[in-house]
This record gives structure tokens, sequence and C-alpha cells, in this order.
């Protein structure tokens, strides 16, 4: 009874994250949701424990970053750590498994006969589930499993209709092995599968005429905070800049490398420092009426984006009166940030030209990445991922910063504290990186784009109009079966 209950969906759910970088063996999703999808279909009771096991699997390893954070870099014991990593994947789970159970429990009051009606609805409400995961919890859209198609001939289509569309097709085809017993059916489902995740050939990269350095200083998390540290990094920066290329047009540092706010005099003294101030863009603190915001700002200029989408328990703290104090991880400077408001302008850098900032957690949002790119040439993501360790949690995120590069036909700026800094080109190609940990600059030719993707121009249409679809399928499957 555990093994089938518990240990059975735990593994299934598991499995499913190796298909994502770093390991990208994209067939294994299909293993993990086909498990998950039968389990929706398939029980005529309530198949709750399984779905959330599931889910624990899933998400347990997937966000396993988490752990890390708590431990190294909220310096907590390893006893504490491994229980608030248990309560923050069992919210996850809850969460975001509670769609599922809502379409299990649907199906079960709906009886549908013809079986590509059927497929069509369980799809489509699979994909109105996987949407929950952009506003639950303020949104944590990770592990969506379009992600997979990366380096995939169907990559292609997330510059047409989205990652959503991409996710849609996945579970179509999962129901569709799962829902056809006839073995013709069956295996064209299962090769087509298979055919969809045949690697993208992948063209060279034509070099751009506009030069970007990237800073990564890598500077030790443990002490950033400290203010006998404030000059090190200061000279860390100040060394790599000076590193750059004359001819260098924008130089992009990585999120709130500085420990201390753009209103504070030792900010400007900083920029003094360096006779290049001119070309640097730069992730900073801003504290306006007594509120701090994450931004990235140009000092050329005075203009800012502040960060729109703050990292759950990193960033924000839900029930912050209760869990202040309890350990360090809560009482960081940074744990109390306010989010930036929408309809926020894209920041115009030299030479007029415009560019869209997603911070950190902010690129894993297709609508507010999308919103962006409507009026920009390039996407400049900065990031800090020191907070990931060296778990699968940078490896994830450049993932999702190559998507949008995809979806949004834009070249991507990646500046990242301590790595994977990278350009990458409008096709997802990592044109160069540098690996996690490193200190140094790297520098490359951006294409600037004015041309807009299917999918930066109509949005999720596709996804609309597969919903509308659904529903008057799923009216008339109703009034037919006099079961509303």
């Amino acid at each position: 009874m555990i093994i089938k209950s518990v240990l059975t969906p735990l593994l299934f759910g598991l499995v499913g994250i190796f298909a994502f970088a770093p390991f990208s063996i994209e067939f294994l999703i299909f293993v993990s949701y086909i498990y998950l999808i039968n389990e929706l279909i398939s029980y005529k009771k309530a198949s709750f424990l399984r779905i959330f096991f599931w889910g624990i699997g899933h998400w347990g390893f997937g966000m396993s970053w988490i752990i890390v954070s708590v431990y190294y870099y909220g310096e907590t014991i390893i006893a504490m750590s491994a229980v608030i990593y248990i309560l923050l994947t069992t919210i996850l789970v809850l969460v975001f498994t509670s769609p599922l159970v809502l379409v299990n429990k649907l199906l079960l009051n709906v009886e549908i006969n013809n079986k590509f009606i059927k497929i069509f609805i369980i799809s489509t409400l699979l994909l109105m589930s996987e949407t929950s995961r952009y506003f639950l919890l303020n949104g944590v859209p990770w592990l969506i499993p379009g992600n997979i198609f990366i380096d995939t001939i169907t990559q292609n289509i997330y510059s047409i209709f989205g990652v959503s569309s991409a996710s849609f097709l996945l579970y179509f085809l999962c129901v569709s092995i799962l829902m056809y017993k006839n073995k013709k059916t069956f295996y064209a489902a299962l090769i087509l599968s298979l055919i969809c995740i045949l690697p993208q050939y992948k063209s060279e990269e034509k070099e751009g005429n506009y030069l970007v350095t990237i800073i990564q200083p890598s500077s030790d998390p443990f002490l950033k905070y400290t203010a006998g540290y404030y000059e090190t990094i200061e000279n860390n920066l100040l060394e790599l800049i000076n590193e750059s290329s004359t001819e260098s047009q924008l130089i992009v540092l990585p999120e709130a490398e500085l420990p201390y706010s753009i209103q504070q005099p030792r900010f400007n003294n900083f920029l003094q420092k360096s006779n290049v101030s001119e070309k640097i863009l730069l992730g900073a603190w801003s504290i306006e009426d007594n509120k701090l915001f994450n931004v990235i700002y140009n000092p050329n200029n005075n203009s800012l984006y502040k960060k729109k989408h703050l990292v759950p328990f990193g960033e924000y703290i839900p029930f912050i009166s209760s869990l202040r104090g309890i350990i360090d991880f809560f009482d960081l400077p940074m744990s109390n940030v306010i989010h930036g408001q929408d309809n926020q302008k894209n920041i115009k850098i030299n030479n007029n030209i415009t560019v869209a900032t997603p911070i950190c957690f902010d690129i894993a949002f297709p609508r507010t990445v999308r919103k962006m790119n409507q009026s920009s040439d390039f996407i400049i993501n900065i990031s800090n991922d020191t907070w990931f360790g060296s778990s699968i949690g940078p490896h994830h995120h450049l993932e999702i910063a190559r998507i949008r590069s995809i979806e949004n036909d834009k070249w991507t700026i990646r500046a990242t504290n301590d790595g994977y800094s990278a350009f990458i080109s409008n096709k997802g190609t990592i044109v160069d990186f540098m690996i996690k940990g490193d200190v140094g600059i790297l520098e490359g030719y951006v294409n600037l784009r004015e041309s807009r993707s299917f999918y930066n121009e109509y949005g999720y249409i596709f996804s609309y109009v597969i919903i509308f679809i659904s529903l008057l399928m799923f009216l008339i499957v109703c009034f037919k079966s006099k079961k509303v």
C-alpha cells in the first residue's frame, strides 16, 4: 500500500526533473506526466494522496535549491534547514496540486464518450492548471513542462505561440498515449512524442555590431553585507570594469552587487571612481519612502526598473511577522523587498537604445517579459544566482532565459553575480558564457532587433482559442448528458 500510494508516485515525480537542464533527458517528462495524468483520469476514488506525493517528488527535487539557500546562506543547522525545506516544499505542492485535484473531480462527474474530445478537454484543463503557477503564491512558474523542448525541433513553437503551447502539446500527447488502446494510434502518438524531442539544428549566429561587457564578480555572499567588506566589493568591481574593452558600448553589472542603496553618498563615490560611468547599467537597491526596491539602474539618465516578481521566502516572506527571528535566513537584508508596479517604462541606454530589463525571477514570467519586449532592442537579465549554490537552480534559470529569447525573438544579455552569465541569441543559442564561480568579464556583440515574433505580437492567442474550443466541447457534452 505504501509503495503504491507513496513511493511509486514520488519516484515518477522525481524522474520528470531529469528532463530539465542540466540533465535534459527529455523523454522522461513523458514518463512522469503519463503517470500523473493516469492518476487523474483512471481512479474513481479520490487520488489526492498519489497526486500529492508525485508533487513531492517533482517539486521536492526540482526546487531542491531551497535547502541550499536556507542551509548555506541562511547559516541554519542542517536539522532546521531540513524542516524549513520540507515545510516550504509542502506548501508548494499543496498549492500547485490543488488545481490537479479539481481536474480529477471534474472528470469523475462528467462522462465524455468521444475520445478525441476527452483528450482535448483533459489537455486544456491541465494547461489551465499550469497557469495557476503564474499567480498563486505571487507566482512560482518553475518546472513548466513545456520548457523541456528547448534544443529540440519543437522549440520553434515558442516564437509562434509561446511556452504554454508547448505544454499543451506535451499534455495532448501524454493523454493520447493513455487513451488510445488500438496499436496503430498508440504507436503514432508515441512516435510523434519522440519526433518532438529530436535535436534542433543550430545555425551559426551572425555577429552583431553592439559590443557589451558583462561583469561577473563572484563576491563572497557570507561577507557581502558586512561593512568591512564593502571596499573589497567596490575594488573588485572597479578592477573588472577597467578590464573591459574601450570599444565596449555598455557595461552590465549583476543584480544588487553593491550592498547599499543608490541614494547613499557611497554609491555616487563608487561611480566617480570609474571613468566609464556613462556606460554602466547595474543592479542596485533603492530606498523610497522607507520602502526597499530591487532595481536595475542607469546612472547616465537616472532611469530605473523595479523588480516586479519577488522570490517567495527569499525577497519577501509570507507570514513575515510570524517568521522573523526564527532563523537568520528570514532576517537577511533582502528579505523584505517591495515589488515594482505594472506598466513601468523600459530603460533607455546610449544611442537611444531601448532594453527590456527583467530582474532575476522576472524572467520566469512570460507575460511580463513579452510586455517588456513590445518595444525593445534586446533583453538584459541581471540575476543573483549565488543563492542557488551548486544546485540545479542556475541551470534551470539559464534555460528559462533562453526560452524567453526565443519567444520574443530577442538577444539576451545575462549578467549574474557568480554564473552562469551568458550571451544568448534570439534563437536561444548560448553564444558565450561564464561558468559558475568564475571571476572576470565576458564581452560579445549583440544583434539589435526591432522585429517582433508572432507570439510577441499576439501573445496567448493559441491558449485562448484552445480554452474557448474546449469550453464549447464541454458545454455540448454536458448538454447531451444532461449533467451540468
